[in-house]
Parts: structure tokens; sequence; C-alpha cells
């Protein structure tokens, strides 16, 4: 952080006794150096944020315009103040100087105890330089810290973290058109641009087809303008680059996907900006307005299920989210808002896409829809492969021989998966025990061949087909069953606690 003039006052110069006579809200201007003289035409040598040092000794004998004279000119070099020494040509400063300094807003400063001037000269600029050093140390650090995450294949979002953690401010980065593209420190897009208003500071993102955008430094810094100015341009390089070299905000889209996926699964602590900014580094843009539908895809190889995504993202015409989590491949897909059923919309997808793609060994869950905010694509990704692992578990029975199912579907195994074995175990006992038990005893399937029936409406030829039984054969196990029973399962007023118990007595086996 560089010297102010308030802060050369409270410490360099503390012991010359100084008193601001004028400007005094332009002590928080940086000085660059300080230096004394006496001559009277000062100015061509003056370079801009010095602090003057003077006794007034060119100033004696001259009439009041001249002195006035003298600090425009000098004010015109835009110094930062100018500190007259009282004592020796002066025993107070005239009057018509501190309205000339007041007029130009020039801070103007009496030194009322005598003190060498080299010395307060020695103790500023020993300051400065250090603060300089200091600076230009931490940009060096940043860049290697940059270059560190570029090469490990981190993107922009990783990047404004760091820049962040040096810079101590909120970061913006928005597009040529003046998009919102990315951010840290903030909350939400409101909180992003509201910092972006409030930024005084900005750099310039170049790439490799000429400048792309604008990083914005927001409010909190406790660096100064030029400071935090200089730090941001130094960063701005490693930003474009990871533009550049990677097409997309993230540097590597799939590990960003999949960061991003791995912890709304564990629920880990999103906020909405992030979710924002890390899809879109994924290369996820849901347009306003669209809802999201988690997908869960168990396939003998990741390529089978990202092309399966991809497929049925393009069938809709919208951006999709692909990552592989755990052996598992997840999918986020946009969906139009006028969409009425976008579960539905989305098997439909699927269920096309599947006509050309490999299906064996695949198993599809489509979850349901969301707003796009972190704790509802959250929870959805969880239902998804919560509904991923139960159908697993049921292709054996009434899934047989289907690829696509949806989490609306899997409700009753959902639910029974969150309830205490015992009072599954109750359901079972006191509804289908002796079928459980027949089972069993005998190595037969009558579970099974109930769950189906009771799936396909109670209807024969669609459970026989399902079954891959004859129609006789499907009616002898219906009747074992109502026997074994004691009642018809296939009355209406039972399906409900049939099914209930049927999955219960699934997710225990």
């Amino acid at each position: 952080m560089s010297l102010t003039v308030r802060e050369l006052l409270r410490n360099q110069f503390f012991s010359a006794n100084p008193q601001v006579l004028a400007g005094k809200s332009q002590l928080g201007r940086t000085v660059r150096w300080v230096h004394s003289s006496e001559i009277y035409e000062i100015s061509p040598l003056l370079s801009g944020d010095e602090l003057l040092l003077t006794t007034g000794l060119g100033l004696s004998g001259v009439d009041p315009g001249t002195r006035r004279h003298y600090l425009r000119e000098v004010g015109e070099r835009n110094v930062a103040a100018v500190a007259i020494e009282l004592g020796r040509t002066f025993d107070a400063v005239p009057g018509d100087m501190i309205e000339e300094a007041a007029a130009l807003d020039l801070p103007l400063i009496a030194l009322r105890t005598v003190v060498p001037f080299i010395e307060l000269c020695q103790n500023a600029n020993t300051e400065i330089i250090s603060r300089e050093v200091s600076a230009l140390r931490t940009q060096n650090e940043l860049s290697r810290v940059l270059e560190a995450e570029l090469m490990a294949g981190n993107g922009v979002a990783r990047l404004l973290e760091r820049i962040s953690e040096a810079s101590g401010c909120p970061l913006i980065v928005t597009s040529g058109s003046g998009a919102l593209v990315a951010a840290h420190g903030v909350d939400d897009d409101r909180a992003a641009w509201a910092a972006a208003d409030a930024g005084t500071v900005t750099a310039t993102i170049h790439s490799r087809d000429g400048a792309w955008g604008t990083l914005t430094a927001g409010p909190g810094s406790t660096m100064n303008s030029p400071v935090l100015r200089a730090l941001l341009e130094r960063s701005t390089a490693s930003l474009g680059l990871a533009l550049t070299y990677s097409g997309s905000l993230a540097g590597r889209p799939q590990r960003a996907a999949a960061a991003l996926v791995s912890d709304l699964l564990d629920r880990n602590d999103v906020r909405q900006i992030d979710l924002t900014v890390r899809s879109a580094a994924a290369g996820f843009h849901p347009a306003p307005g669209n809802r999201v539908v988690a997908v869960a895809i168990d396939s003998p190889g990741s390529r089978i299920a990202t092309r399966l995504l991809d497929s049925a993202a393009k069938l809709l015409g919208q951006p999709c989210l692909r990552a592989e989590v755990h052996a598992s491949t997840f999918g986020l897909i946009a969906v139009p808002a006028p969409v009425v059923d976008p579960v539905g919309t989305a098997v439909d997808c699927f269920q096309e896409s599947l006509a050309s793609n490999i299906t064996d060994g695949v198993t599809v869950v489509v979850g349901d829809p969301c707003d796009f905010a972190p704790g509802d694509v959250g929870t959805a990704l969880h239902t998804a492969r919560s509904g991923l692992r139960l159908a697993m578990s049921a292709r054996r029975s009434w899934l047989s021989g289907r690829v696509v199912t949806t989490t609306r579907e899997l409700a009753p195994e959902l639910a029974l998966d969150r309830l205490p074995p015992d009072v599954r175990e109750r359901m079972v006992a006191t509804t289908i025990a002796p079928l459980v038990e027949w089972d069993r005893t005998h190595s037969s399937d009558l579970v099974r061949t109930l769950e189906v029936h009771l799936r396909h409406g109670c209807s024969a030829t669609s459970s026989a087909s399902a079954l891959h039984l004859g129609r006789q054969s499907l009616y002898q196990r219906l009747e074992r069953i109502r026997t074994l029973l004691g009642y018809d399962p296939g009355s209406p007023s039972m399906y409900g606690s049939l099914l209930l118990a049927l999955c219960a007595n699934r997710l225990a086996t």
C-alpha cells in the first residue's frame, strides 16, 4: 500500500508538529516522493504526487499575487501537498496562501517545529520505497500463485479467488458486451452488480483475439487505487490465458463440472453466485426462467452416458452439464419454462437417443425439475443418485427390461429408503410375509410376480410379457398368491399397502 499524506503527517512528520491549513479532503492522496526546495520556479522540475518541503525562502519579500501564483503552478503539476516550515521565513503561513490552497483543494501544511529536512525526507522516502518493494513482492507472489493454478488446470473461478485473497476485495468479471460473467466475494448477481458499480479500479482482460472484458475491484480493499490497479493489471494476463487456452471459464470444463456436482452432492456450502460462476465454467448457461432436470446414469463406460446426455440435450435444444462422480455420470439439463412436463419431456428425449446408442447395462434415472438454485439443484442431484441406486436394485424386478425411469416412479422406494429397518420389516410382516416365506422355502418367484402384476395395472397380458410367462402360468401364480395371502391382492384398496411392502422387502434384500 502506498503512503498517503495523512499517514505521512501522522507518522514520519509527527516530530515536526504538522498542522493542516487547507485541502483536508485530499489527505488521502498518494505521496510518491518527498523532497525539499527553496526555488521559486520549482514547478517544471515536478512530475506529480510529490510532497514539497520548503521554508518559504523563495517567497520572501514577494507580494501576495506572486505567492498565489507559486501555489497555482505547483498545483498544476499535481503535487500531493506543500509543507512550509515556520520560524525561518514566516512566523505564520500567509492568509493569501491558505486561501489559494483552499481554492485549489491542495493540502497546505504548516510545520510548527523545526526538524532538519534531510531527516524528514529520509524517513518518508525510506517508507515509500519499502512499501513499493512490498507491493512488487505481492504482485510477484500473486503471479506465481496464478501460474501454479493455471498449470493445475484451474480456471477463472479459482483465479478470481486467489486474486481476491491478495487484493482483499470482491472481484467482478464482465464481458465486452457488459454481461456479468463471473464474480468472487459476493453472494448473488445483485450484489455483484452493486460491487461493480461501487468499484473504482478496473483492468482490461485481453485474450488471443484482443480485449475480452473487464476485471473490476469492488469496495473493501486496504490498497490505494494505484497499487490495486497495478495488482489487477498484473492478474489479467493469467485470466486472459485461462480464457484463451481453455475456450471456457474453467480451464477444464469436465473438472469444473465434476467439482461442482461433487460439492452439491456432498451438501457443501455453494452460494447462488458460486453456482452461476462454476456452472458457467463448465459451459452450462441455463436461460433465465428455465428449469433444470437432474439425471443420474449408470453405464459400462462414461462415454456411453455422455453420448446419451448430449443427445437428449440436443433434442431439447438446451445446454447440458455432465460430470462423472464416484463411477456414476450425473447431468443437469435445462428445460424451457413453457414445457408442462419437464420430466416426461426429458424421458422422451432419452428414449429417442437410446434408439441410436448402446443400451446394454445402462440405467438412466431422470429426477424432478427444479429451479436453478444451489439448494434445489443439490437436492435434485442427491435424489437422482438415490434413485439410481434403487433402480439398480430393482432392475431384476419390475424394472426388468427398462432403461429409463424417473424419481417420481421410484417415489415409494425413495420414501421407504429413509425409514428405519424395523418399520420396513413391519410392513412386510403384516402384508406379504406368507409370500416371502413361500419363495424362501420353495425357490419360487411369487413376490416379484405380484409386484410386476401390480405395476402393470393388473393386466394379465402386460404382466405375462414382462415376466416372460405364458398367461396360464401367470394365472397359476396369481391363484397361489391369493391362497397364501387369504385375500385378493388385485383389490384397488390394497394397491398402496402392497406396493410399499413389496418395495420394503426388495430394499431389505
